[in-house]
């Protein structure tokens, strides 16, 4: 789309209370941006318009849409940055400025090259009592895979890191499984364009395509049509990037890639009132076709550890393909306990156990549910409708002063920091500041703390008070054994 018909977009999802201030954000994005062209030589102004869209379609409210199309204007505008604050805050208020700064955070914490991926991924989430700049950078990040081909060599590499371990792991945590899909497919596309092509080709010589799913659906809705009420039946097609991911071993060792034995290529969630439905639902597909009886689970009858229940497998509908796909069954409180309560993918994820316990460790991807969906629905009403989280509750992240980010438990203190960081770094440790200012060893992080250790060259030696100010069993163990080696 051109500039015109991206500003119509967006004007059109737009909650339309707060038109007069959108159009007027518009305007303030093309002043600030005038003159500025993107890589692939379009004006600037569309990237903050399609990120802007992306925002509006998502269903956010006003300041987090003019956020997204003023968020590079401060950063990236050929004016200067200071002054454009100044204005923004004058025009749009303390809220708008604080999401853009936010913003930054963001894309400060993605700019080390010291820390594991995974640890930015939690950190961004740990940090985000409001999760709206997140989904800003995500938009941002989104309308950057889409014009990934514009990207110059030297930066793709890191660039297509990042979408892969920290911005798709974003979305996988707040459950945007399309704009997960999307970052992984065009990301791998570029990345690894053989491979892509090869799966893809795969996929559509096997059969596995939208227009089959299609197909599919309309089966099941006639086979169900005399099913009261009638269940939902929501279906897709397996990622190209999963499938690699899946089966990258074998085409690394062969070069070439087997999607015969992936039994999920194409699937369907279909959602009832009752348990009794799951099972009249099963009946109906096996008057119609076949479940490949050894690999079908009846996890209601007898639920997963941590609660999961639904009727899952592979089953064959000769009548559609002798294709294998597979079938969820489950009810609407099942799918919610599944999804969001303490069986969802992301507790399963996390305790890197299919035998794991329930767990209230994860209750905030219920919140993040439910503070999106309350954000969505006081659109029109509110200008600004925060939505307040606490993600990873039991984690705090630190930066060192070069801005590698340190992964610590709630209570820990600069001693734990210090022997975090580094064994020899605790043991010479003398003192420490925080944010620049002086601190006492027992000072208790938080998160976003910068923590400089100052040591002593050759000091071995470490007091024994140090161990009732260290939180962590790990530290207090190396204080112990560098108090019995001195």
């Amino acid at each position: 789309m051109n500039t015109e018909d991206l500003k119509k977009e967006l004007k059109r999802h737009s909650p339309q209370s707060f038109l007069g201030i959108i159009t007027k954000a518009i305007h303030s994005a093309e002043k600030y941006h005038e003159g500025q062209l993107r890589l692939s030589g379009e004006p600037y102004i569309n990237h903050s318009l399609r990120a802007a869209l992306t925002l509006a379609q998502m269903g956010m409210d006003c300041n987090t849409i003019v956020a997204g199309l003023l968020h590079n204007c401060i950063s990236n505008s050929p004016s200067n940055g200071e002054e454009i604050a100044k204005e923004i805050k004058s025009k749009y208020g303390d809220d708008v400025i604080g999401l853009i700064n936010q913003y930054s955070e963001i894309n400060k914490a993605t700019a080390s090259t010291d820390t594991d991926y995974e640890i930015v991924t939690k950190f961004i989430l740990n940090n985000a009592k409001d999760l709206r700049p997140v989904l800003i950078k995500l938009a941002d990040t989104l309308d950057n895979v889409r014009t990934i081909e514009y990207m110059p060599t030297d930066r793709l590499g890191t660039k297509i890191q990042k979408i892969f371990y920290i911005y798709s792991p974003l979305a996988e945590y707040l459950n945007l499984d399309n704009i997960k899909k999307e970052l992984e497919e065009k990301a791998l596309k570029r990345y690894r364009p053989e491979a892509y092509e090869m799966i893809q080709k795969k996929m559509e010589d096997s059969n596995f395509t939208i227009e089959m799913q299609s197909k599919y659906l309309e089966y099941l809705e006639e086979m169900f049509k005399e099913i009261s009420p009638r269940p939902g039946i929501y279906g897709r097609v397996k990622g190209i990037y999963s499938i690699y991911n899946k089966q990258k071993k074998q085409l690394k060792e062969s070069g070439t890639i087997d999607i015969s034995s992936i039994r999920d290529l194409i699937a369907f969630r279909i959602i009832t009132d009752s348990s009794d439905n799951c099972f009249e639902i099963l009946e109906k597909i096996m008057d119609h076709g076949n479940i490949l009886t050894e690999e079908f689970d009846d996890y209601i009858t007898h639920s997963k550890p941590n609660g999961y229940k639904a009727l899952q497998g592979p089953i064959v509908l000769d009548e559609i393909s002798n294709n294998v796909i597979e079938v969820q069954i489950m009810t609407h409180d099942m799918y919610y306990h599944n999804t969001y309560g303490p069986a969802s993918h992301i507790a399963y994820k996390e305790s890197k156990s299919r035998y794991a316990r329930p767990t209230d460790k994860y209750n905030w991807v219920e919140e993040v549910h439910k503070g999106i969906s309350k954000h969505i629905s006081l659109r029109e009403k509110n200008m600004s409708n925060p939505i307040s989280v606490e993600i990873f509750p039991s984690d705090v992240y630190a930066f060192t002063p070069k801005g590698k980010i340190i992964q610590l438990e709630k209570g820990d203190t600069i001693i734990d920091f210090a022997y975090k960081v580094h064994t020899d770094i605790g043991n010479s440790m003398v003192s420490a500041k925080v944010n620049d200012k002086a601190e006492k060893l027992n000072y208790i992080v938080h998160t976003g703390d910068v923590i400089e250790i100052k040591t002593q060259i050759g000091k071995k030696s470490v007091k024994p008070d140090w161990l009732k100010y260290a939180n962590s069993t790990s530290t207090q163990y190396k204080i112990q054994r560098a108090w019995k080696k001195s």
